[in-house]
């Protein structure tokens, strides 16, 4: 590659001609209208890089069989799908989070009387809206979200300490507000 601002269609064909330079030229040019557009979808910087990273990875990896019409719409429809595709798992994860800590509080449930799921939710979800903001918030981060005790920390601007005493509040909360829900065995 000689031109020093060669066109997109150039860079295609370089591509697929396992050419280096191409691909780095195809990089600096994208990667920062790919890390901001995902950022705005995702909110997380560290998601962003790893979804462009992957996004790269598979443009180089796949460069010899890849059918490129137009490479800057290639590149979004790419990264718009991975973002998709990180939501769709993010989903099923919080639900699967959800699921987790309703059987865990079923698991003190009074075994001749099974609340129903949809009423138990509703119940935590009641219990959750009459904490204070930050002490759902953090629970939420923690039990259903799964983040680290240093992540919650780092995102909300507090101790660790404070993040915990948060986290073990709600859980006191909860445990009390559900009582009845519990068995008296």
């Amino acid at each position: 590659m000689r031109d020093p601002n060669p066109a997109d269609n150039e860079l295609v064909y370089s591509l697929k001609n396992d050419d280096a330079c191409a691909f780095n030229a195809i990089y600096r040019r994208y990667w920062r209208q790919l890390f901001a557009f995902v950022l705005r979808q995702l909110d997380s910087k560290e998601d962003a890089e790893e979804i462009v990273h992957d996004l790269m990875l598979s443009l180089w990896q796949n460069r010899a069989t890849s059918r490129i019409q137009n490479l800057r719409v290639y590149l979004f429809i790419g990264v718009r799908n991975l973002v998709n595709k990180s939501i769709r798992e993010r989903i099923n994860l919080r639900k699967y989070r959800e699921y987790q800590l309703l059987a865990g509080v079923s698991e003190h449930l009074d075994a001749s009387e099974p609340p129903d799921a949809d009423q138990l939710a509703q119940a935590i979800e009641k219990v959750l809206k009459n904490m204070p903001e930050k002490t759902a918030l953090i629970f939420r981060m923690s039990k259903m979200d799964e983040m680290p005790v240093k992540s919650i920390a780092s995102k909300m601007e507090l101790s660790e300490k404070a993040v915990e005493y948060h986290i073990t509040k709600s859980m006191k909360l909860l445990r009390h507000q559900l009582k009845n829900f519990h068995s008296d065995n």
